[in-house]
C-alpha cells in the first residue's frame, strides 16, 4: 500500500525559523553627522521659508524660475530629513529564512544566506565579520551590540548549516599584526 504524505506535514517537518531583527549600532561620530544633517535640513527649511516670505512680499510672482527654486529647496530639505530620520529610527539587520537584509532606513541591501561562507568573531577587535567567499576577500562587518554577536552568528548558522564559524583571541590578532 502506497501512502502519500500530505504537503502540510512535509512543511511541518521542515524547520521554520521566525524572522529575527538586530538593531544597527551607529558610532558616536555617525550619530553626530546624522544630527548635523538634520540640523542643516531644519536650517534649510527655515532659510527657504524666510526667502519665500520675502519673495511673496516684493518679488516677481510671475517668475516660474523663482517658484521652481523654492519648490526644489523644500523638496530637497524635507527629503534629506526624511531619509536621515528613517535611518535613525529603522536601521537594523533582518534575518529571515533565506536572506540577511541590512535595512538602513529606506535603503535595503539583501544577501541570500547561500552566498555566506563563514562568520568570524574577532574577540580582540570586538568585531563580527560575515564572509562571502572562501578566500575571505568579500565580507561585511556586522554592526550590532557586541553582546549579540554570538546570538547573531548562531542564528545565521541555524538557517544555513554550510556557514562556518571561527573566532580569534586578542593574542592571536596581535600575533598576526606583528607578522605583517
Amino acid at each position: 500500500m502506497n501512502v502519500q504524505t500530505p504537503a502540510y506535514e512535509l512543511q511541518k517537518e521542515k524547520k521554520q525559523f521566525p524572522e529575527k531583527r538586530y538593531r544597527f549600532r551607529f558610532s558616536a561620530l555617525t550619530l553626530a553627522l546624522l544630527a548635523a544633517a538634520l540640523a542643516l535640513c531644519a536650517a534649510g527649511i527655515a532659510l527657504t521659508t524666510w526667502l519665500f516670505v520675502e519673495f511673496l512680499q516684493g518679488g516677481d510672482l510671475s517668475s516660474a524660475f523663482d517658484w521652481l527654486k523654492f519648490i526644489v529647496f523644500y523638496i530637497v530639505s524635507i527629503g534629506i530629513a526624511v531619509v536621515v530620520t528613517a535611518m535613525l529610527i529603522r536601521s537594523e539587520y533582518i534575518l529571515t529564512e533565506k536572506k540577511l537584509t541590512l535595512a538602513l532606513g529606506l535603503i535595503r541591501m539583501k544577501t541570500p544566506l547561500e552566498q555566506i561562507s563563514s562568520v568570524h568573531l574577532f574577540k580582540g577587535a570586538n568585531k563580527l565579520a560575515v564572509y562571502f567567499d572562501g578566500a575571505k576577500t568579500r565580507y561585511m562587518v556586522i554592526v550590532v551590540n557586541a553582546a549579540l554577536y554570538e546570538e547573531f552568528a548562531r542564528e545565521l548558522i541555524l538557517r544555513n548549516e554550510r556557514i562556518g564559524f571561527s573566532f580569534s583571541t586578542a593574542e592571536e590578532e596581535a600575533e598576526i599584526k606583528r607578522k605583517k
